[in-house]
C-alpha cells in the first residue's frame, strides 16, 4: 500500500496487540515476549506498505526486535548491553524511564493536593492505591508506597532525581492539559476552592497514562 493503511488490516493489528496485552495480564507470557511479539506484529503491519520497503524505514524497529528476541532467549544483545558512551558525563544517568515515572506520578499527587485539596498523606495514599491496582511499579520491579509518593514531590526543585524536574514541567505546562481537557476536566485556576472529585478524575487519567506507557 502506498496510501492510508487498510482498515481492516489496522483492525487486525489492534486485535493482536490486545490479544499480547490479554495474555500478559493473565500471565501466559511475560512483558519481554510480550514486546517481542509486539513490535514483530508491528512491523508485519508497517512493512505493508511499499514506501516503507523501499526506504528501509523499519531497520530501527527490527535491530530492536531482534535485540529483544535474543534477550527472551537468553542472550545479551549488543544493542542493549554495550556500555553507552555518555560524553564524560559522570553520575547516575538522567532521563531515565525511572524519570518518566517519577515525573508523572508527582503530577498526580500535586494535582491532589492543590487542585483537590487533600492531605500530603491522603493524596500519597490514594496515588499508592491507584497505582497498585493499575498493576504500576518502578523499573526495578519495585512498589511504589505513599511514603515515596510523598517523598518524591517534597524533592522536587531540591533532590529530586535528575532530570525529572524538566520532565515534570514540561508535562504540567504542555501534556497534561492537553489530555485533561480532552477528557472534559480543565485545570483550575489557582485562587479557585478545592474539586476534589475532578483532581481525582485528572490524576486517574495520568495513572491510566502510566499503564498506557508501559509502566
Amino acid at each position: 500500500m502506498s496510501s492510508p493503511p487498510d482498515a481492516a488490516k489496522y483492525d487486525v493489528l489492534i486485535e493482536q496487540l490486545s490479544e499480547i496485552e490479554r495474555r500478559t495480564a493473565c500471565g501466559e507470557i511475560d512483558a519481554l515476549a510480550a514486546s517481542y511479539y509486539a513490535l514483530c506484529y508491528a512491523i508485519q503491519f508497517l512493512i505493508m506498505d511499499a514506501r516503507i520497503l523501499e526506504r528501509e524505514a523499519t531497520r530501527p524497529l527490527s535491530r530492536l526486535a531482534l535485540a529483544v528476541l535474543d534477550r527472551v532467549r537468553g542472550g545479551r544483545p549488543k544493542l542493549l548491553f554495550d556500555p553507552r558512551e555518555r560524553n564524560g558525563a559522570k553520575g547516575a544517568p538522567s532521563y531515565t524511564s525511572a524519570t518518566l515515572l517519577r515525573a508523572l506520578v508527582n503530577s498526580a499527587f500535586l494535582a491532589l493536593r492543590h487542585h483537590g485539596g487533600m492531605s500530603k498523606e491522603a493524596a500519597g495514599a490514594w496515588v499508592e492505591k491507584e497505582l497498585k491496582r493499575n498493576g504500576i511499579k518502578q523499573p526495578n520491579g519495585k512498589a511504589i508506597s505513599a511514603r515515596a509518593i510523598i517523598r518524591w514531590g517534597a524533592e522536587l526543585g531540591g533532590k529530586s532525581l535528575q532530570g525529572s524536574d524538566e520532565v515534570f514541567a514540561w508535562f504540567v505546562h504542555d501534556a497534561r492539559r492537553v489530555m485533561l481537557e480532552k477528557v472534559g476536566w480543565m485545570q483550575p485556576p489557582p485562587d479557585s476552592q478545592p474539586d476534589r472529585r475532578g483532581a481525582k478524575k485528572g490524576a486517574r487519567v495520568i495513572v491510566r497514562l502510566l499503564r498506557v506507557g508501559g509502566f
